[in-house]
């Protein structure tokens, strides 16, 4: 028989992210020395009492399906978290525990849109945002950052972006790719908008422990009057090094919760029960190991965008937060004979083994993101290869 498959599916992109790491991944299998900077994960290992509490519930008989929420306790330490952390009030009933942040934002989608229905997505963008919004029959509208090289939106640029079909705008703060954070005055004034045109926020607030020299992380729902119209976005993966314990968590609007809980009662059922006891262990347990590695990620920073700054035809700045650098390359694609960032990537990943992601998949083909989460060893030899390719 021939096999059909669904359009929805169909006109699904694949993620760059992962098609990059794939290609390094080959590469090295066939011998070569590849340098990753593609990676969006931290280098470090999960600290021992996350994994020690995992392996005493697995011990215990921690085996069972949880509640399609989430543990009751869970989601009381998700509440308490996110009261410590960002200065946000939530009962119980008004989180959702999910295997993993990215599939709570596809809950979040899947709940709120009817075909047709707009998502303000700010440019430069994480690359999933898009593909989910189409995925549930949205249509994804992009809001074109300020010209002046600060990667952010301007609250005029997004009231324009407002059409009649405009239900909800996705912020990312601090932001992936572009470690970009929204000051408190910037917040407050994208909040105007969102009240003058009835908008519901989705915040991906994923990265929010990994802000550097004094930058003021503000959660957008801490606003005055935006808690009830703003679903909170967060979970383990990146704070606490555990991207491959797929969990993540949303709170916000009771309703919308409730949405998404019946949404994660017929596909996935949640997060693995042993999983949600280590997540218990890491947001209540010992918060050293956080600040460590943001330590770290901030002298890894510096050292990255140094180097890249020495570069020929590279610029960038510094980012305020999570652990990647959005290097615009432009002024190097007529010297090297390529037409985007696309070309650029591929090359520098073929010729010099440097693994970067082009910020076609962002919403930018000018930049490149490279990833600090990892060792100063491999960013210094990874900056001297990209200096030899370019010369």
């Amino acid at each position: 028989m021939s096999m059909r498959l669904s359009e929805r599916v169909r006109r699904l992109a694949p993620s760059a992210t992962g098609a990059m790491a794939e290609r390094a991944r080959v590469l090295r299998e066939q011998g070569a020395d590849v340098l990753a900077f593609a990676a969006g994960q931290p280098d470090f290992d999960t600290a021992e009492p996350i994994k020690q509490a995992a392996a005493r519930a697995l011990a215990a008989g921690d085996t069972k399906y949880p509640p399609p929420a989430g543990k009751p306790e869970l989601r009381q330490a998700v509440c308490d978290y996110l009261s410590r952390w960002c200065g946000l009030s939530y009962p119980p009933q008004q989180v959702c525990i999910t295997p993993g942040a990215k599939d709570a934002l596809a809950l979040a989608f899947a709940a709120l849109l009817d075909p047709g229905d707009e998502v303000l997505i700010p440019v430069p963008y994480w690359v999933s945002y898009p593909e989910q919004v189409r995925l549930f029959d949205g249509r994804p509208v992009f809001v074109q950052p300020r010209d002046d090289g600060s990667l952010k939106i301007d609250p005029e640029a997004l009231a324009s972006a407002c059409t009649q079909r405009t239900r909800v705008l996705v912020l990312n703060s601090p932001c992936n790719p572009s470690g970009v954070v929204y000051s408190r005055g910037e917040l407050e004034a994208i909040a105007a908008v969102v009240r003058a045109h009835d908008l519901l926020v989705i915040s991906d607030e994923i990265y929010h422990r990994l802000v550097y020299d004094g930058v003021e992380f503000v959660s957008f729902a801490s606003l005055e009057g935006m808690a009830g119209r703003t679903l909170t976005v967060n979970g383990v993966s990146k704070s606490f090094a555990m991207t491959g314990w797929r969990l993540g968590f949303a709170a916000g609007p009771q309703p919308l919760i409730e949405a998404m809980v019946r949404l994660q009662g017929q596909t996935t059922g949640g997060p693995a029960s042993f999983v949600q006891t280590a997540a218990l262990e890491a947001l209540r347990g010992d918060q050293h190991p956080v600040e460590q590695m943001r330590e770290a990620y901030q002298r890894r920073r510096r050292l990255m965008c140094d180097g890249l700054r020495a570069l020929p035809g590279v610029r960038c700045s510094e980012p305020d937060g999570a652990f990647y650098v959005f290097a615009d390359v432009s002024e190097t694609f007529e010297r090297l004979g390529v037409a985007d960032a696309d070309a650029f990537a591929a090359r520098l990943l073929d010729e010099a083994h440097v693994a970067v992601v082009s910020g076609s998949a962002f919403g930018m083909p000018t930049h490149v993101r490279l990833s600090f989460a990892c060792s100063d060893a491999q960013i210094t030899a990874g900056l001297e290869r990209i200096a030899r390719w370019l010369a």
